[in-house]
């Protein structure tokens, strides 16, 4: 009389699984792409695991533990590490290889190419430090909103410079009007200022980089700092307030449309915000910096929104 096979087996951290469907360990690492094989079992990390416990191919040999809660908790996946989960479900899912390393994940199509990312995964109601946008650089962000769904951002370190060609006089004379102030019309470029007459009224911006005197608080004083650094770039540099940002920025001239929007970080902001910022400079066409400080350095990052990086072609 045949005996029953006992079933394969699998096991992450200290719970032991059945393989299900009569198939063997080495039928899910060449299917799925994932575990290792060690004296005929297949070992899988905590990602690996839960993977494949929620298509049914595994199920825990200790019934209790066979809901999706339990194995959560068990293995340690709760919180920020579930939101981590949820996007390499969805890069499993598409077929590729991933590694999840210093909380990043990173992907590629086959064994033998090259890993491609970093992703950071962040929440809608998250922030994040200016440093963290600019050591992770070239970056992927994937964004869980409320509803666990997902909206893609790459970000890029930027270092350019406009190609304004006129000098702005820094020995114009100033003419205070209150909580105004204004030089006269011939003493600056066309773009510098707002024509009132023979005269140009200044924004708080335009006013403190020529009189290199700090004003206001100290988030403003940080904003008249991108200012500068920005004007220095040769751009041409006006208020960004219709578009919600700190400024609008031109690379040749103000007649053709703004080419960027600036967006200064003091040290941290919200994603939510980030995310209406991009929204909103593709919705006008143009392209969107965040600019923060690394050693008392203004710096930038250009985030935009993609549709979908993690396609079959890629």
């Amino acid at each position: 009389m045949l005996k029953n096979k006992s079933p394969s087996k699998a096991i992450c951290q200290d719970i032991i699984f059945h393989v299900q469907q009569d198939k063997s360990p080495s039928f899910l690492l060449n299917k799925y792409k994932l575990g290792r094989i060690q004296a005929g079992v297949i070992i899988l990390n905590p990602f690996e695991c839960m993977y494949l416990f929620l298509r049914k191919k595994i199920a825990p040999e200790n019934p209790s533990l066979n809901h999706a809660d339990r194995i959560l908790h068990r293995l340690g996946m709760t919180g920020t590490v579930l939101d981590l989960f949820i996007v390499y479900d969805l890069l499993k899912s598409r077929g590729f290889y991933v590694k999840v390393e210093n909380q990043m994940l990173y992907y590629r199509r086959t064994p033998r190419s090259d890993f491609k990312g970093p992703v950071k995964v962040i929440r809608e109601s998250g922030g994040i430090k200016f440093m963290e946008l600019f050591e992770n650089g070239n970056c992927i962000y994937a964004a869980l909103d409320d509803d666990n769904d997902l909206t893609i951002f790459i970000s890029e370190t930027w270092d350019q410079a406009g190609k304004a060609e006129e000098n702005i006089n820094l020995k114009a004379e100033m003419k205070e009007l209150d909580n105004l102030s204004a030089v006269d019309a011939d003493s600056v470029p066309k773009w510098f200022g707002t024509l009132f007459g023979d005269i140009k009224l200044l924004n708080r911006a335009e006013a403190g980089y020529l009189t290199a005197i700090p004003y206001g608080s100290h988030e403003e004083m940080l904003t008249q700092k991108v200012y500068d650094d920005l004007i220095k770039r040769n751009f041409i540099v006006k208020t960004g307030f219709k578009y919600g940002a700190n400024f609008r920025i031109y690379s040749e001239n103000i007649e053709e449309h703004a080419d960027f929007l600036v967006h200064v970080i003091g040290e941290d902001e919200q994603w939510f915000k980030i995310s209406r910022a991009v929204r909103v400079a593709q919705g006008v066409r143009k392209e969107m910096l965040f600019s923060g400080f690394v050693d008392d350095s203004p710096k930038y990052i250009k985030l935009r929104r993609v549709k979908d990086p993690f396609s079959a072609e890629n």
